[in-house]
């Protein structure tokens, strides 16, 4: 709120110099008083011109503009009943002049920032027919009309939330705010402020058995590698926790007054952070980040050049190299000539929420929700009243169940002057806005030693065969999350070098919040085989889906990287059916498979197909899934 106090200071004083050309009919004595006191109000003596102005209003009460210096002077020294005892006087003894829009201006702000809506929509009203047409100040008194408009239809209909205070635990400090969370609700991360103005980085998990009752552990300083004795903040995770990308201030590696550095986390521990480098930190201000659920897209708050007007957000990727891409301004669908901060990309990667005192709003910077498309931003929406206020909201965070929220409240503590995190469940109105996610867990290790294994993992959608996401297990425990969204039937690849990889399907429905997948991999040892989850053929068929091409470009993948390898494509069915019949069936779409791979440039000679039909069961065919288990494609080492 204080750039708003500073820009009606900036109205008043522009005023001041427009009414100091007017003729100011007063008594000789009392204009020798008002002259003095310009001089002071010139010379910035306040306390000098307020005795003297109050001296002129003593023999001249009605001397408009004496009413119009005092009010610009309580102004600059925020006290507001005499601000507005002095502009109320001005405007009533000059309605109409150009002088006033400034006192009608202030007077309208002085009822929103008490919810008097509609009487703050009259006096913006009479404002704005004052203010020289298409001025800043004219665009200024349009939009305070517009929130003030949409401020009274948000109070008469307000989203149902009840915000619940996190609790003493976890607000330990007079001041904690940016709350960010891992996928499986576990572990929560926020920045802290010490009684010593010290700003650090804090991590704290859920406690077992209390998910119902929201109880969390004592908070702890992140790391020793990321906190310094200089301030770190706002900062953003990856679903599995495993990356993290936070502000930091004047380090000197910092190629601007704030920068962003990423760290990464191995079993337990963080690794040294890094600067982003010169393309996405500029000798600006950078802060406020949000990663994406697998940690390759970032969003961000600068106020950088090229932007569309104040502090912006912008994007950038990280690319096959690994190196973060020159970020994107997202444009003047999300971005205005004013200010927009704080942005939050929910686990789906489509729904982003932001901050902005651009568009109509509450009051200060509102919370706004975007929806991407394709490459386009939809045309943002308020989030609402209450969870929009007449203070400054920023920093929320949304599960990636969509269910619960998390935010700060800086006017919550009964006028303690503390910041707060607060939670409260999502209404129904806005989870219908969120795609949920649902997210896969488990750990990779060696099928015959049970070593746990670092691996790379991706996530393709098979509907659109695009790959949606990329993981990797831990080094030390073997541990990985992956974001799925509800609704989505996705094709799971686990690949390390000198292993067979690990081809996986499912769908994710709304009634499984997530998957549980502990992934055993196979060296590559002669007869070690796996099954191709991802080859699909219509019923009693053998011609090649079109889903098929995500799994068997990985095949060739594969095979590309391991010239000297040589396999065997079998095929196998269920007993519905002659067993011959299976047996042509699961020899004609072993070959298609071998087709497939040899006009895509691997040798025929490394590729064998053969029919098993159903002389090779997994399970009993004595249910629709264990045949489904059984009907199948398997790839082995010769």
């Amino acid at each position: 709120m204080h750039r708003v106090i500073i820009f009606y200071i900036l109205i008043g004083l522009l005023t001041a110099q427009s009414a100091l050309a007017q003729e100011v009919t007063l008594s000789r004595k009392s204009r020798e008083i008002y002259d003095k006191a310009q001089q002071a109000w010139q010379e910035r003596k306040l306390a000098e011109a307020i005795t003297l102005f109050e001296k002129v209003l003593e023999q001249e009460p009605d001397s408009y503009d004496t009413h119009l210096r005092l009010a610009q002077i309580y102004e600059l020294q925020r006290n507001n009943d005499l601000i507005k005892k002095h502009y109320m006087k001005a405007i009533r003894l000059k309605p109409a002049a150009p002088q006033s829009a400034a006192a009608f201006q202030w007077i309208g702000r002085s009822h929103f920032n008490v919810q008097r809506y509609d009487s703050a929509q009259v006096y913006f009203e009479k404002a704005f027919k004052l203010f020289p047409a298409k001025s800043s100040l004219a665009r200024l008194a349009e939009k305070s009309i517009a929130s003030a408009r949409f401020a009274q239809e948000a109070v008469k209909n307000p989203v149902d939330i009840r915000k619940v205070s996190m609790g003493d635990t976890v607000n330990f400090l007079g001041t904690q705010y940016f709350p960010v969370m891992t996928a499986d609700d576990e572990t929560l991360i926020f920045t802290g402020l010490t009684e010593n103005r010290d700003e650090n980085i804090y991590v704290t998990h859920r406690v077992k058995g209390g998910r119902a009752t929201d109880r969390w552990d004592v908070p702890e300083e992140i790391s020793n590698a990321i906190n310094t004795t200089n301030n770190e903040g706002t900062c953003s995770v990856s679903a599995d926790g495993r990356t993290l990308v936070f502000t930091a201030c004047n380090r000197p590696d910092a190629y601007g007054s704030c920068d962003l550095y990423i760290s990464h986390k191995e079993g337990k521990e963080w690794s040294q952070p890094v600067n982003l480098g010169q393309l996405v930190n500029s000798r600006e201000w950078e802060s406020q980040p949000s990663l994406s659920a697998d940690g390759h897209t970032l969003y961000f708050a600068s106020d950088r050049k090229g932007g569309q007007g104040k502090r912006d957000i912008w994007v950038s990727h990280l690319d096959e190299k690994k190196q973060w891409t020159t970020p994107k301004n997202l444009g003047p669908v999300i971005n205005t000539p004013d200010e927009e901060n704080a942005p939050f990309i929910h686990a789906n990667g489509r729904t982003l929420f932001y901050s902005s005192n651009g568009p109509a709003g509450m009051g200060g910077f509102d919370i706004f929700i975007a929806q991407k498309i394709d490459t386009n931003w939809t045309q943002p929406v308020n989030i609402g009243y209450p969870i929009n206020t007449g203070s400054d909201q920023v920093g929320l965070f949304i599960a990636s169940n969509g269910e619960k929220g998390y935010y700060t409240d800086d006017n919550s503590d009964k006028g303690q002057g503390r910041s707060l995190l607060y939670t409260f469940d999502v209404p129904e109105s806005l989870q219908k806005m969120i795609t949920p996610t649902r997210y896969a867990k488990g750990k990779v290790f060696d099928k015959k030693t049970e070593t746990v294994l670092a691996s790379e993992i991706d996530l393709y959608d098979l509907k659109t065969q695009q790959k949606v996401g990329s993981f990797s297990s831990d080094s030390q425990n073997g541990s990985f999350l992956a974001v799925l969204n509800s609704g989505g039937e996705y094709a799971f690849y686990v690949s390390r070098p000198g292993y067979l990889f690990k081809s996986l399907t499912f769908s994710v429905n709304d009634s499984a919040s997530f998957v549980d997948l502990d992934i055993p991999l196979e060296a590559i040892e002669k007869d070690k085989a796996e099954v191709l989850n991802n080859i699909f053929f219509q019923t009693g068929a053998f011609t090649l889906d079109e889903k098929s091409k995500v799994e068997l470009n990985k095949m060739i993948e594969f095979l590309t990287k391991n010239k000297a390898i040589k396999i065997e494509i079998s095929g196998h069915t269920d007993d519905v059916g002659s067993d011959s019949e299976n047996m042509e069936l699961s020899r004609k779409r072993a070959q298609s498979v071998q087709e497939y791979l040899h006009q895509s440039g691997i040798a025929a000679d490394r590729i064998s197909a053969k029919g098993y039909g159903e002389t090779q069961p997994v399970a009993p065919n004595d249910s629709e899934q264990n045949r489904q288990k059984n009907r199948r494609i398997e790839w082995r080492i010769l």
